[in-house]
């Protein structure tokens, strides 16, 4: 789409059509990944191959043959390879030399997802730092409560409540109520 508020005309990308509380206003992504509304007397068809140009809403590192590091929820173990546009216009990831790839649906919208999730990362990250991210996003939920350790008589903690008929009684009581 041309917008038609400078001479000569933008060319952009409609990303958002008018709703219900904005009747009239089109969203557009321009070729820097800026975003903007406008309404349809500023707007204009481009021709065809023209139009075509790739939105920047990926980041800026999300280029064809980038370096990344993938750990889908799927997979048993991460993978570094590169990232590829197919001819579909769609992303792959390529594990290693592979000229197989991995589709990756409509990454533009999935990225931050990925990212967020641990699932995908810039360039070949080492698997330790990939574990460890997907540990701490793990633990993000999750809730901790303080044990008191006044009252104990044994100040080892036991490997697990397992062995708490092996406690003495006062222990066990603390270890349960934890």
């Amino acid at each position: 789409m041309y917008v038609h508020t400078h001479s000569p005309p933008s060319l952009g990308k409609i990303i958002g059509i008018p709703t219900y509380q904005t009747p009239d206003i089109y969203t557009v992504v321009f070729k820097d990944g800026s975003i903007s509304e406008y309404t349809e007397d500023l707007l204009s068809a481009a021709p065809r191959q023209m139009s075509s140009y790739k939105s920047t809403l990926l980041p800026s590192w999300v280029k064809g043959g980038a370096n990344t590091t993938l750990f889908l929820h799927d997979m048993s173990k991460p993978k570094h390879g590169t990232l590829q546009l197919g001819q579909d216009d769609n992303w792959y990831f390529h594990a290693g030399k592979s000229t197989q790839g991995t589709l990756l649906p409509d990454l533009s919208a999935n990225i931050q997802s990925l990212l967020d999730t641990g699932q995908i990362f810039r360039g070949h990250t080492k698997f330790k730092t990939v574990y460890d991210t997907r540990t701490q996003l793990g633990l993000r939920h999750c809730v901790l409560r303080h044990v008191s350790a006044h009252g104990l008589i044994s100040l080892i903690a036991p490997t697990s409540l397992k062995a708490r008929r092996n406690m003495n009684s006062d222990d066990k009581s603390i270890w349960v109520a934890a």
